[in-house]
């Protein structure tokens, strides 16, 4: 099983507004079947973020598969069956509050490799 790495690093501006770093940046392209792209959280705000999931733009376009959430690790599946790409946010969960905080739109590719 394929595997990328991703660390999103979320701090607060002057103001307070939510910044998102992704390590590596820019787009998570998936050339192998079964590749699980693997989110970790550094939250730096000091708010007591953790991962509650990811609301999808179009969640039937075949292109993830499934979602696993754990408090600070939240792992799409894509078995890279289908050519294409989707648009999602990640949400978290804040401490002491009901209201959640979503991510700017990361986007994820599938293409098939070619020989």
């Amino acid at each position: 099983m394929a595997q990328k790495d991703i660390t999103v690093t979320v701090t607060l501006d002057e103001a307070g507004v939510p910044l998102f770093t992704y390590n590596p940046p820019g787009t998570v392209v998936v050339t192998e079947e079964n590749t699980e792209i693997i989110y970790s959280l550094d939250d730096q705000t000091g708010k007591g973020l953790s991962f509650a999931g990811a609301s999808f733009a179009n969640p039937f376009d075949g292109v993830i598969d499934s979602v696993s959430v754990t408090p600070n690790i939240l792992t799409l599946h894509d078995s890279d069956q289908v050519n294409g790409q989707t648009g999602f946010r990640l949400l978290f969960k804040i401490e002491g509050q009901t209201l959640l905080l979503n991510s700017p739109d990361p986007v994820v590719i599938d293409k098939k490799r070619t020989a």
